[in-house]
Parts: C-alpha cells; sequence; structure tokens
C-alpha cells in the first residue's frame, strides 16, 4: 500500500500526468473527479426531470385504466392498476435501544435481529 504522503509526490515522466508509482498528479486528479462530478450532476437532473414526467404519465394512465375498468396490455407487456396496500415496518433504533435496556425482558427479540454490511457508496451533490 502506498502511503497518503507518495500520492503527491510527482517524478518528471515523459507524459508529465503521472507521479511516482504512476499515480496522477493532485491537479490531474482534481480535474478528473470534478469532471465526472459534472457527468453525474448532469444525469442526476435528467434522471429527475425523466423521473417527473413518468409520474405525470401514470397519472393519467390511473384515470385511463379506470374509466376502461380493466388492465391493458401488448406483445411487450402490460399497464395495471394495483390495488391499495399496507405495509408494516419497526423502528429499528427503538428495538435495539429496547434490547440493550432491558435484555432481561426483550433478550429474546435479539435472536430475530439480522445483521448486514452494506458497501460504502459515492455521493453527489
Amino acid at each position: 500500500m502506498v502511503a497518503r504522503e507518495e500520492l503527491f509526490v510527482v517524478s518528471t515522466g515523459t507524459n508529465g500526468k503521472h507521479g511516482k508509482n504512476g499515480l496522477k498528479k493532485p491537479d490531474l486528479l482534481d480535474m478528473e473527479i470534478a469532471e465526472r462530478v459534472d457527468i453525474v450532476r448532469s444525469l442526476q437532473e435528467r434522471i429527475e426531470s425523466l423521473s417527473d414526467k413518468i409520474q405525470t404519465i401514470k397519472d393519467e394512465l390511473r384515470v385511463l385504466l379506470e374509466e376502461k375498468g380493466s388492465n391493458w396490455k401488448d406483445d411487450e407487456g402490460y399497464a395495471a392498476l394495483t390495488q391499495d396496500s399496507v405495509r408494516f415496518s419497526y423502528d429499528t433504533r427503538a428495538l435495539d435501544d429496547m434490547l440493550l435496556k432491558d435484555p432481561d425482558q426483550h433478550g429474546w427479540l435479539k435472536t430475530f435481529r439480522r445483521e448486514s454490511v452494506v458497501r460504502g457508496t459515492v455521493k453527489v451533490k
């Protein structure tokens, strides 16, 4: 593993783009990061715009399907109304607190607790 300080040590390469151990210069890295952040931001704006348009069209489809009184299909797929439903969820933080505060009373819940590792992501704002 390369020490953090070594990331910014620049050697005199023939193309001027890479430093020690083939790592890029900080200014080049910043330019490449900025370029990709701009791309992500642009795509996120497009996705948001398309999501709004899709929701508008789905609202119109709901009205049309209700008027038709049945679902619609073609060779590629279908459009269908789904029934309202109820979802249940639990406040996992509150359950964990309950387990910690009174394990004698609520310790049996620990048997049902599942833990998994979630990989970190890149956030762009």
